[in-house]
């Protein structure tokens, strides 16, 4: 009977044991966004400044010092400062600690919708010591913060979010005691960020909507002057193609057409039309037909232009 109770007694320290050690395991997070600076749009990457805070009550490890970031930039350059020499204990029991991050950090930027692009600037980290048996992450009581103050020039700053996830890798990195796709806990801080609309069709749409003006001026012209008419249209391919260099010289090499290319390419094909009908006319026009080289013109006009509008505004709402 004693014996009974004896290792009856034992399975329950065990399991509080246990019980114990899984609950040391959590370790409450937060983060204060301080500062976003020098958003590259050529490297994909971003700095920011930002602080941490961790909560845990197993005195075994350190998790403010046992952390790495999974998307860093020039890691080299990450500066990790512990705003206490040791970690503080609270009247809660818990261990706390701060920790102020500064660094550039990296995150494929697509630019499919540029310059009405949506970007998600994200500081990812994750725990050294092991997965999520043995270290998770949980979110703090008003876990998150943004300083009143911080603006990046250019762009509008969205609902800043922080959150707690698991991420797995394909292998155990050579390690025999550590099973595959093993699952780790990851802390996410995600600054989504957008231009104005408004702002960027006025520096970037309206300029070409004036250069495709001023070739839709052509078909105001006498069909006899195909000299001027011509000079206009090769004008304003050039001018097309001046706008589109300036623009990719600040951004990245892609393999795809972002949505002012093919502004740009609906633009190209408009130039390139009207000086087809310019030539047709000027056939006819050397032929005496004046009549019928005007009629082309004013024919031209009715079409071409509307259907050159449709596609830009086809390309603005992402039909095209």
């Amino acid at each position: 009977m004693f014996k009974n109770f004896t290792l009856f007694l034992g399975i329950v320290v065990s399991v509080m044991a246990v019980s114990s050690s899984f609950a040391a395991n959590k370790v409450k997070v937060g983060a204060y966004v301080n500062d976003i600076q020098n958003i590259d749009l050529k490297t994909h990457s971003y700095t920011v400044d930002l602080y941490l805070w961790f909560k845990w009550t197993d005195p075994t490890f350190d998790p403010s010092t046992s952390f790495e970031f999974t998307n860093p930039f020039e890691s080299w350059g990450h500066t990790k400062e512990l705003t206490y020499e040791k970690p503080e204990k609270l009247g809660s029991g818990e261990f706390y600690q701060v920790v102020r991050v500064q660094g550039r950090f990296s995150q494929k930027l697509p630019l499919y919708d540029y310059p009405f692009d949506r970007q998600n600037l994200v500081v990812s980290l994750e725990n050294t010591m092991g997965g999520t048996g043995h270290i998770e992450f949980i979110l703090d009581e008003n876990p998150l913060a943004v300083n009143k103050d911080l603006q990046i020039p250019g762009f509008q700053i969205g609902r800043v979010t922080l959150s707690t996830t698991e991420h797995s890798y394909p292998t155990n990195f050579g390690d025999s005691r550590v099973a595959p796709n093993e699952k780790y806990s990851r802390i996410v801080v995600n600054v989504p960020i957008t231009r104005s609309m408004l702002t960027y069709a006025l520096k970037l749409i309206f300029p070409t909507l004036c250069v495709m003006l001023s070739v839709a001026l052509i078909f105001f012209l006498s069909p006899m002057r195909v000299d001027a008419r011509v000079g206009i249209g090769i004008t304003a391919l050039l001018t097309l193609v001046a706008l589109q260099m300036t623009l990719n010289e600040e951004l990245p090499e892609i393999d795809y057409m972002m949505l002012m290319d093919k502004i740009y390419l609906a633009g190209y094909l408009f130039v390139i039309g009207v000086l087809a009908v310019v030539i047709r006319s000027a056939r006819y026009e050397d032929r005496g037909e004046r009549i019928k080289a005007e009629r082309i013109d004013r024919l031209s006009l009715k079409t071409l232009t509307p259907l050159y509008l449709l596609a830009v505004v086809c390309i603005l709402l992402r039909v095209i």
